[in-house]
């Protein structure tokens, strides 16, 4: 299978259902009566899950376009192409604004040979100008100030000269606004690329280099005065400089006025770029979490959910729309949701590992084995528990492993394993050999080893589990950094207790 067979199929199954109808309607734009060769190989690929040559041509067998599939296939993404610029053409104000852009030179033109027409000329550019100026389409603008000028020039009037000197004041403004907004495009894609792959920016190098790109959007003061899509970057980058520092209330506020922005768009234009959106919507969960502010939650998620179906099942959106809604689910306590969002996730599973990274599968099973555990499933907790313990080859995930190696003892516990004490052992040497048997790994080996062994007496159980719960909550208020398990444990004893 070649890669440019892949992006064939990846196109074609891209489409959403009224991109698709589209498409067909404009396909048959040019058929006199049969339908083409290239729409009829759109028709067979958009029914197939998978890609495989040999059962295309095995559907077209004997017919002419097989003689010529490399320049039908070519011809297909073409026409895909055409018909996805045709439907977004006036989808936004600045494609709008660039189709009639393209008409003036010819208007102008006219103007040369017919005078009259160039109060036809002034009216477009003047209607143009006041379209873009409230979309704040500043390329544009720019472009249209020398269509304005040769206007003015080609007037009978004396204020050509004071009309011409305040064009230029302008453009001169705007251009200012256009390199500040150049500019923290630049520093954003730079930063977007370094928090892509170290969010939290715990390499030095990466923390170094996002304090010099900080530089230039700490030095702004006036804020108001950025352009709607400067303040995206902005609002960004300051929230994720926030975040990292510690600020959380301020990195949420941060992130919550670029999600206004984004949504403001959508209501003025009819518009909205919804992969940068559902990014933003994701990246504004993690910091409603570092903030606590669970609330924003199910609100965040709905909208997800919003874009999932209008996307036709984006596989990446569920994986993000899931992974979130199990961490809010998780850390709000609704353990029996958790469960539930699990089960649908485990249904999906298979066809989201390709477009998961190892690491958040491993923090995935991780999830899901809290969740069945402590809504009273430990047997299907176990199963995504041994996915953890039996992962090979995730360097990056081992303390996602380790994590689970403590967390498998109550767990195991409340599946009846006779094979605990073992296990207890096990964690013990494990934790060891890697530096992370502290304070509380020791704790919680030590009350497990004697939970085991006086589980017959209900008596003595149940006080041991008093005595350990109340040494858990002791570390919860002493410590600054929460051990993590603490608190599944926390609400482990208080289910045992209950």
């Amino acid at each position: 299978m070649s890669t440019n067979q892949d992006k064939l199929f990846a196109l074609v199954k891209s489409l959403t259902k009224a991109e698709k109808a589209h498409f067909t309607k404009y396909a048959r734009l040019s058929a006199v009566k049969e339908k083409p060769d290239y729409l009829r190989l759109f028709d067979f690929l958009y029914r197939q899950d998978t890609y495989n040559e040999e059962a295309v041509k095995k559907h077209f067998k004997g017919e002419r376009l097989l003689e010529h599939f490399s320049r039908k296939k070519n011809q297909l993404v073409s026409k895909i192409i055409d018909s996805l610029g045709v439907l977004y053409e006036g989808k936004t104000a600045e494609t709008d604004l660039r189709r009639q852009m393209n008409q003036l030179p010819v208007l102008y033109e006219k103007t040369v040979q017919e005078k009259s027409l160039l109060k036809e000329l002034e009216i477009r550019v003047r209607a143009m100008k006041k379209q873009a100026q409230k979309n704040e389409c500043i390329n544009v603008l720019i472009e249209l100030f020398d269509w304005e000028k040769l206007v003015i020039i080609r007037q009978d009037k004396k204020s050509k000269e004071r009309e011409i000197k305040a064009l230029i004041a302008e453009q001169e403004t705007l251009q200012h606004a256009l390199n500040q907004e150049l500019n923290l495009r630049n520093i954003y894609w730079e930063a977007f690329h370094i928090l892509t792959r170290d969010i939290e920016l715990e390499r030095v190098e990466n923390r170094a280099r996002f304090g010099q790109l900080m530089e230039f959007p700490l030095s702004i003061k006036k804020v108001d005065t950025l352009t709607s899509r400067a303040k995206k970057y902005y609002y960004f980058l300051t929230s994720s400089h926030h975040r990292i520092h510690g600020e959380a209330d301020i990195a949420y506020t941060h992130a919550k006025e670029l999600i206004d922005i984004y949504e403001r768009e959508e209501k003025t234009q009819g518009y909205l770029n919804t992969v940068d959106y559902r990014n933003q919507l994701c990246y504004y969960m993690i910091t409603c979490s570092r903030a606590g502010k669970f609330e924003d939650y199910p609100t965040t998620i709905a909208k997800l959910r919003a874009l999932y179906d209008t996307a036709g099942g984006d596989k990446v959106l569920f994986n993000v729309m899931s992974f979130l809604g199990l961490k809010y689910y998780l850390n709000t306590y609704q353990f029996d949701a958790a469960a539930n969002l699990s089960d649908d996730i485990d249904r999906h599973w298979e066809g989201l590992l390709p477009v998961i990274k190892k690491r958040r599968q491993l923090a995935y099973c991780y999830n899901m084995a809290v969740a069945y555990w402590l809504s009273g499933k430990p047997e299907k907790a176990v199963t995504w528990l041994s996915k953890i313990l039996n992962f090979e080859g995730v360097e990056e995930g081992q303390r996602i492993i380790l994590f689970a190696r403590l967390i498998q003892l109550p767990i195991y516990y409340d599946f009846n394993d006779d094979n605990l004490d073992n296990r207890i052992e096990s964690t013990r040497r494990v934790l060891s050999k890697h530096d992370r048997l502290g304070e509380f790994e020791s704790l919680v080996i030590r009350f497990f080893r004697k939970l085991i062994r006086i589980s017959f007496d209900k008596e003595q159980r149940q006080e041991h589990i008093q005595d350990f719960h109340q040494s858990l909550i002791a570390i919860e208020k002493n410590n600054t950094s929460t051990p993590h398990g603490l608190e599944e444990l926390i609400v482990w004893c208080e289910r045992k207790q209950a």
